[in-house]
């Protein structure tokens, strides 16, 4: 009898639950439904889509839309409980206005049938999500009476701000009941899609609210919108062509009105050191054509200062870019990007050279010595362990797919633009942690836009070793993410062999050409390896992609799963054989650029746990 009794209790919750999370999803509708006022009403309702989105998730997970539906938590009771204040907190009119100063009339017009918002956000989710739409059609057609819409008539935003982190606070109540294998789940779902968003809304309100103190997102999906929000404002990102009616088009006409009035205030966040006292002791009176990074002295600081060329053929148009350029580039200030601070940019007097000058870690002391990720595969002292190595590689991933996420295009990752610092001036040794390394070389870099300025790649040696196949020559392809995710690729590369790119393709090369060497080295030598002539160099470039592809027991592939493994393997591999979208293609989700970027950094970090 007891176990009748037990059995009995239990279909209870369920079919209790079942009916409040009913309620509580009608009361989403009709809320993120309600006539807008403005941008806040406009950013509430996307809030609301959101928290509305998460309790979606949160009862797939559970069950509660299987058939027939199941409760699968350690606490029913406190579902039950936290359900149905939600549902109170959701649905109950007089309340909202009395807790939160929203007056809400119930209207006679009847809600025919659910339809996505007109809303950016709304409009990426159902892109991303449609199980989420479709589940909430699902709980419309079965609802017992007719769902009333319901109109806006006055808003707080400081009070509104109270009820969205009551709706949250609930959410995370019914969030913590989960196994802890299925709360990260939920959470890495919840940052893949807000990242996918970020990566794509042109709607300046929307970038904020999700930067902002609502606290809805990682603060690293939140650092990436807050770029993107001011790379919109700075006119440096374009804005999509295509998405729901008018909103585009309403997103562009904002954005331009308000980068009119904003521009000055956030340029000032980059200075112009052109007219300084101290140029010419930056400058040190010349500047070498052959030097594109150097530790300087300005304003009695040391600085990082790193040189770009710019064609006389179209310097009118990118001495203006780069001061926009400069002050994007202040806003990455967040550990996520993994990039050195830059306070301002000059032209050098003499060379006509433009640059941009960093911050060094703060960490440092006065003195410290600067290495690149190339100066140290050369240094034959130097064998960090794998830990530190994949610490590197995580560093590198998270900062591409930041800048991915915010619109942005780095354009030069390869082994010289990967900055690590020593406080001092010992020697490097293999003690040393190289994981706290930087991402630089941002002078060609630029918003992820095919009609935007572009430029002749670096002419840095051995720069198009690290190039996409499809960047090379004239009939190059326009740059864009998946070219980034290859030469990602190829620093994944060397770090899994701690060697330079040329020296891995190298080593190949010659072991299968006619003068086979016997004593020619294996990919795990300590041997650095350098072209012979220009015509070994330009068969290396020709030959690179065959070389990176070639499977066998004696192909890189067999080495570097030798080296590392299958899995870290996969990743590198993921990133070489990476292709970018067709270019007739006009479906913005079409581009998995962000989802393998994620795959990448979350399978890095798994790894760092193990090792």
């Amino acid at each position: 009898m007891a176990g009748i009794g037990e059995a009995a209790s239990i279909a209870s919750f369920i079919s209790l639950s079942f009916q409040l999370f009913d309620g509580c999803i009608k009361g989403f509708v009709l809320l993120s439904t309600a006539q807008e006022l403005g941008s806040r009403g406009d950013v509430l309702a996307c809030q609301l889509e959101w928290e509305h989105y998460c309790l979606h998730k949160w009862a797939r997970t559970v069950g509660l839309f299987k058939d027939p539906p199941e409760l699968n938590v350690s606490n029913p009771m406190l579902v039950h409980k936290t359900l149905a204040n939600l549902e109170q907190l959701l649905t109950n009119a007089a309340e909202l206005k009395e807790n939160y100063g929203l007056d809400i009339t119930v209207t006679e017009e009847e809600i025919r049938e659910l339809q996505t918002p007109n809303r950016r956000f709304g409009f990426f989710l159902k892109k991303t999500k449609p199980q989420f739409i479709n589940d909430t059609a699902k709980v419309y057609a079965r609802r017992n009476n007719a769902w009333k819409k319901v109109k806006w008539g006055a808003i707080d935003s400081d009070r509104l701000r109270v009820l969205l982190k009551d709706i949250r606070y609930f959410n995370e109540q019914l969030l913590s009941v989960l196994h802890p294998l299925d709360q990260e789940s939920n959470y890495n779902d919840g940052n893949t899609v807000l990242r996918s968003i970020v990566a794509q809304s042109p709607d300046r309100a929307l970038l904020d609210a999700m930067s902002g103190p609502l606290d809805m997102v990682d603060g690293a999906v939140a650092a990436a919108a807050r770029l993107r929000h001011k790379g919109l404002l700075l006119e440096l990102i374009g804005l999509p062509s295509c998405g729901p009616s008018g909103t585009s088009q309403r997103a562009r006409s904002t954005t331009m009105m308000s980068t009119t009035h904003h521009r000055s205030s956030l340029l000032k966040g980059a200075k112009d050191l052109q007219h300084s006292s101290d140029l010419l002791l930056l400058c040190q009176g010349h500047v070498s054509a052959t030097v594109s990074r150097e530790v300087a002295q300005y304003d009695g600081n040391t600085v990082i200062v790193e040189w770009k060329d710019v064609a006389s053929a179209v310097e009118s148009k990118l001495k203006y870019r780069i001061k926009k350029v400069a002050a994007f580039l202040t806003e990455m200030t967040n550990p996520a990007f993994h990039s050195l601070t830059c306070f301002g940019f000059l032209k050098a007097p003499k060379s006509g050279r433009y640059a941009y000058l960093f911050s060094p870690p703060k960490a440092l002391g006065t003195a410290f010595s600067m290495w690149s990720l190339k100066e140290l595969l050369y240094l034959a002292s130097q064998r960090p362990s794998l830990n530190n190595r994949l610490g590197i590689a995580i560093v590198l991933a998270e900062t591409v797919l930041q800048l991915h996420t915010a619109g942005w295009l780095h354009k030069g990752i390869r082994a010289d633009n990967i900055l690590i610092f020593k406080s001092g001036t010992e020697q490097w040794s293999s003690k040393d942690d190289l994981s706290s390394a930087y991402l630089g070389g941002y002078e060609y870099a630029r918003a992820d836009n095919p009609l935007e300025t572009t430029e002749a790649p670096s002419s840095q040696p051995h720069s198009e070793l690290y190039r996409h196949p499809r960047s090379l020559g004239h009939g190059r392809a326009s740059f864009n993410k998946k070219f980034d995710l290859y030469s990602l690729g190829c620093v994944l590369l060397e770090l899994a062999f701690w060697l330079p790119l040329p020296t891995i393709l190298l080593q190949q090369l010659r072991s299968q050409s006619d003068e086979k060497d016997a004593t020619s080295p294996a990919a795990s030598s300590l041997a650095i390896l350098a072209p012979k002539d220009a015509t070994e160099y330009y068969s290396m470039v020709k030959e690179k992609q065959r070389l990176l592809e070639e499977r066998g027991s004696c192909s890189i592939r067999a080495d570097l799963e030798f080296q590392m493994g299958k899995v870290y393997s996969k990743l590198v591999m993921d990133c070489l054989n990476a292709e970018p979208n067709p270019s007739n293609s006009g479906d913005e989700e079409y581009d998995d650029s962000l989802d393998v970027q994620e795959t990448i950094v979350s399978t890095l970090r798994k790894l760092l746990e193990v090792v």
